[in-house]
């Protein structure tokens, strides 16, 4: 016999856990049982109960080889329960604390890779006293600030516990019985195990599993769910084609700001939207002034042939440096409205700003060249839109206009 425990022990609620790994529900620990005292029903745990609602109470527990001699008649309340661990070391952890002790059910130098399942006993003494808050002592004789009587608790408790009979080599397979009343004298014992009488059957192993299929399930579906939503959100409340979806880039102010120029964009052949592609990039760079200098001719000529654009078009920050000579300054925007107060559209409250068209307009170069040509109208599209910026409308409709492939019938829902 190997004594894991034994000492005073912290209890809240009248309830105290030997627990593998999470902690036990109250009804599912005792469902199907007879006795109120040791709930075993929650895979990998032992519920115990006290006397004692708050306070210290003495509790032992030992580990034995086989089944220990019948309880002594000191101990007034007897139950029995079958317990499988999850671990071989289980814990003590009192309500709403931490680990009080660690309990090795089987010693280090034995195989803990096959766990037994365990018959416990759980034996109780002085319950009726336990449950008097002051624990039997006078509260007239008790001076104030004196809360010794939560220490000094009248209730005592002894949990045992040995490997459940196997047929076979394997100790796990040892079949567990039901849980039984030994001994009861406490009205607080009695109590107990009415209302555990009282419970609902415990649910088969089947409908266990099936009820956390179902919650599966559900899980899946609410996350499904918000996915969708999220996606819809996203782009704009109409969900996306698997095309639209593959394409990266920065693309998405373009989705919230005019969804159908996205569809009609993504709908239209590939020749199409790299037309697109420098179409915008031409016209963003016009509104800022450098579309014709004489060292961007290499670039229009690559656009025009198909070609990948040269490695010194291919860097905006470069591109930057070499229009204005200096390196691109990067700003740090802090708003000063009250939390809470800010712009109704977030989005058109940015593009209506101030802008520096030469840093809006060269992106616009560099996104026509990207090797997928939807993504290189999209991308391009934005770049102007963002140039174009407070005469944003203005470049939308002449997109329309210069492309009248890509207008959305809406009532049919395809192209004009």
């Amino acid at each position: 016999m190997r004594v894991l425990f034994d000492g005073t022990a912290p209890v809240a609620y009248g309830q105290i856990y030997v627990t593998s790994r999470e902690l036990p529900n109250m009804e599912m620990a005792f469902a199907g049982q007879v006795n109120g005292l040791c709930g075993a029903g929650y895979a990998g745990a032992l519920f115990l109960m006290t006397g004692t609602h708050t306070g210290q109470v003495h509790l032992r527990i030992e580990a034995h080889d086989g089944e220990p001699s019948a309880a002594t008649e000191e101990w007034e309340e007897v139950v029995e329960a079958s317990f499988r661990p999850r671990d071989a070391a289980v814990e003590l952890v009192p309500w709403g604390e931490g680990s009080l002790a660690l309990l090795p059910l089987i010693p280090e130098d034995q195989d803990t890779r096959r766990l037994p399942a365990y018959r416990v006993r759980y034996c109780a003494t002085g319950m009726d006293a336990g449950s008097d808050p002051f624990g039997g002592h006078d509260p007239d004789e008790l001076d104030d600030g004196d809360y010794t009587y939560m220490e000094r608790r009248p209730d005592r408790y002894l949990l045992c516990l040995w490997p459940e009979d196997s047929e076979f080599d394997d100790p796990s397979d040892a079949v567990t019985r039901t849980d039984a009343i030994l001994r009861q004298t406490s009205r607080a014992a009695a109590y107990w195990h009415g209302w555990a009488a009282g419970l609902p059957p415990a649910p088969t192993l089947w409908e266990q599993v099936e009820a956390e299929q179902l919650r599966r399930l559900e899980r899946e579906r609410r996350d499904e769910e918000y996915r969708r939503r999220d996606e819809l959100r996203r782009w704009g409340g109409r969900l996306p084609t698997e095309r639209l979806r593959q394409v990266r880039g920065n693309i998405q102010g373009l989705v919230l700001l005019d969804r159908d120029l996205v569809d009609g964009v993504a709908a239209a052949d590939a020749a199409t939207q790299r037309q697109i592609a420098i179409w915008a990039a031409r016209r963003a760079l016009t509104l800022a002034g450098i579309a014709d200098v004489d060292w961007m001719t290499p670039a229009w000529t690559a656009l025009d042939r198909g070609v990948p654009l040269p490695a010194e078009f291919a860097d905006p920050g470069a591109l930057w440096r070499r229009v204005l000579g200096e390196p691109p300054v990067t700003f740090s925007i802090v708003s000063l409205r009250p939390a809470g107060h800010g712009p109704a559209d977030p989005l058109v409250a940015a593009l209506d700003a101030p802008v520096n068209p030469v840093a809006m307009a060269l992106p616009a170069l560099v996104a026509a060249g990207e090797s997928d040509p939807l993504q290189a109208a999209l991308e391009a599209l934005w770049a102007a839109v963002s140039t174009y910026a407070a005469r944003r409308n203005e470049f939308l409709a002449d997109v329309r206009r210069a492309f009248p492939v890509i207008e959305i019938d809406r009532a049919e829902g395809h192209l004009a």
